[in-house]
């Protein structure tokens, strides 16, 4: 343990430290929730939808009775969306193997789907089960810049930033000094211009130079991926939708159709029965998803009535409140098309005045 390095960072959060995060309670379920939103997702984003998930399911018991479709609408807009498929999956085996009550063994923490070492240890630490070091995204960040450790990502350098955290991490304060270790990452010490002047590490010698950083942090690729998505709507202002298969991108939520080639598209406009002259609308939406840039052009259809057409009267939804869980590139679609048509609808009234 490196006491010069766990002090200086405690007493940088008791001054500056968030303190009043609504998940600062002693309750490991709504721990559980907020590190699993955490994950990838920055704070002030999770904030609302932390306060919806647990207004909505208060503790164990009534998040074993919900179905995954509930959930995934809760979710919807929040991205990652295995993370809330893992909270499933998880709260039918809290449910069963533990009688609705959180697991206190860390083992068995981390046992459950989508807890890994750091969010394991994070809930078991806040909790007050265990002192237990972390290794999140701001923490690593923290410890390449101050011990100057390679960017490269690999079990080598993995291996050498747990070991850098279990030595900074003190047996007393662990909770506040790792809450502090996330809070200096995502204030101070950012992924860009870091604000090293307001760094409390900056007096012990940090190693940290942009020069190092740019020489050895390695650039992800990005893969560019053409999309072709339907937005079929009826007279009753209603939308199609499919429930997006096993194993996909975006799995178990709901879309309109979508292809990675046109010809696959109007094979299925062939199948569906649905015309080429039907297209009300066509635009193009830009989704990025990790190390994806998404181009989507979407076609508007509408159709008078569903009565000539091959589509599944189950899975039309209002289009004024869609009670189903969507991915964010779809919510935007049906935000563009809302704003053409009452755009045209005025135009319309205006001329018709």
């Amino acid at each position: 343990m490196s006491t010069e390095f766990s002090e200086s960072i405690l007493r940088w959060y008791e001054t500056n430290g968030r303190k009043k995060l609504p998940w600062k309670v002693k309750d490991p379920y709504k721990i559980w929730i907020s590190e699993i939103m955490l994950q990838q997702t920055q704070v002030a984003t999770v904030i609302p939808y932390y306060n919806k998930f647990v207004d909505t399911y208060p503790d164990l018991q009534s998040l074993s009775q919900a179905s995954l479709d509930d959930l995934m609408l809760l979710w919807s807009g929040l991205g990652y969306y295995r993370r809330i498929k893992n909270i499933y999956l998880a709260a039918q085996i809290i449910s069963k193997k533990y009688d609705n009550k959180f697991p206190k063994d860390y083992e068995a923490i981390l046992s459950l789907p989508g807890i890994g070492r750091t969010t394991a240890s994070a809930i078991s630490t806040f909790s007050g089960y265990s002192h237990r070091a972390i290794l999140d995204g701001n923490v690593k960040r923290i410890l390449r810049r101050y011990f100057n450790i390679s960017y490269e990502n690999n079990s080598k350098t993995e291996k050498i930033l747990w070991e850098k955290s279990i030595f900074v991490t003190p047996l007393k304060k662990t909770s506040q000094f790792i809450q502090a270790m996330m809070d200096l990452g995502s204030l101070v010490c950012t992924r860009s211009k870091p604000n090293c002047s307001m760094c409390p590490l900056g007096e012990l010698n940090c190693l940290y130079t942009e020069d190092v950083q740019k020489i050895s942090k390695s650039k992800k690729n990005v893969k560019k991926i053409n999309m072709y998505l339907l937005t079929v709507i009826n007279s009753l202002d209603e939308v199609y939708l499919e429930k997006i298969e096993s194993g996909m991108l975006w799995e178990n939520l709901y879309s309109g159709p979508f292809f990675y080639s046109a010809m696959k598209m109007n094979s299925w406009l062939k199948k569906k029965r649905i015309s080429a002259a039907k297209i009300k609308n066509k635009f193009e939406i830009s989704h990025r998803v990790t190390n994806k840039d998404i181009k989507i052009t979407n076609y508007v259809y509408f159709l008078k009535n569903n009565k000539n057409v091959s589509l599944s009267t189950e899975n039309w939804y209002n289009l004024a409140k869609i009670n189903v869980g969507i991915p964010k590139y779809f919510d935007k679609a049906i935000k563009v098309y809302r704003s053409e048509y009452e755009k045209n609808y005025v135009q319309k009234v205006e001329k018709r005045g």
